[in-house]
């Protein structure tokens, strides 16, 4: 199992970005401060990832687009999916701080029903945590626009809520490696799924949390 390193100004982890909250209430936390999560893309999808280069990105409930922001930082065309509408304005700003306004796309939809603009060759979820069904249909409903390429996701996994700190607190929104894999053998899909023990420090000191993730290959 790996072992990563997470740095936190605060104890007080965020809920993920798509959950039993509406997309008002998520617009009214974007508007609150300026930055929701980090700057930084995640560590775990960097390690996995870096040496792919995808020609289209697209990022499902992809938050500020830090992840979209990585790939779009590569040369990569990216399009963030995601239903807060101030989330994508402020990714919007942020590409075009970056001078990468030409590379990325937005689209306001629910990760369940989105219907992509792009056309990609790698989609990636990053801490989606909804109650399985509906993870299951985003998962669908991403792979039905995926002909070939890559799907990667990570997200808090349930053991985090017993052996793990942070993160929902509520199983129903916390997958199991165990539901990932019927899931990858219901579309007949090649890939894995394991956990990821990063260490989160903060001013209360480091603790363990624990993510499940899954690659899979699609028409290859």
């Amino acid at each position: 199992m790996a072992r990563l390193e997470t740095h936190l100004a605060s104890s007080a982890l965020p809920l993920s970005p798509t959950n039993s909250a509406s997309a008002a209430e998520w617009d009214r936390r974007y508007r609150a401060t300026e930055t929701v999560w980090s700057l930084i893309p995640n560590q775990t999808l960097v390690d996995e990832l870096s040496d792919s280069r995808p020609e289209r990105v697209v990022d499902l409930a992809g938050g500020e687009g830090r992840n979209a922001l990585f790939f779009a930082g590569r040369g990569s065309a990216v399009e963030n999916v995601e239903f807060s509408q101030v989330a994508l304005e402020k990714f919007q700003a942020r590409a075009a701080q970056a001078g990468l306004s030409h590379l990325t796309h937005s689209t306001l939809s629910d990760a369940q029903t989105a219907n992509f603009s792009l056309d990609p060759d790698l989609v990636i979820t990053c801490y989606l945590q909804l109650p399985w069904e509906q993870l299951r249909q985003s998962l669908d409903n991403a792979l039905s626009q995926l002909s070939q390429g890559e799907l990667f996701g990570i997200w808090h996994a349930r053991r985090n809520l017993t052996d793990g700190y942070g993160g929902p607190q509520n199983a129903e929104v916390l997958p199991t490696p165990e539901q990932l894999k019927q899931w990858l053998a219901s579309h007949k899909l090649a890939g894995r799924v394991w956990e990821v023990e990063r260490t989160v420090t903060n001013d209360e000191g480091a603790f363990v949390a624990i993510d499940v993730v899954m690659r899979a290959q699609v028409g290859h």
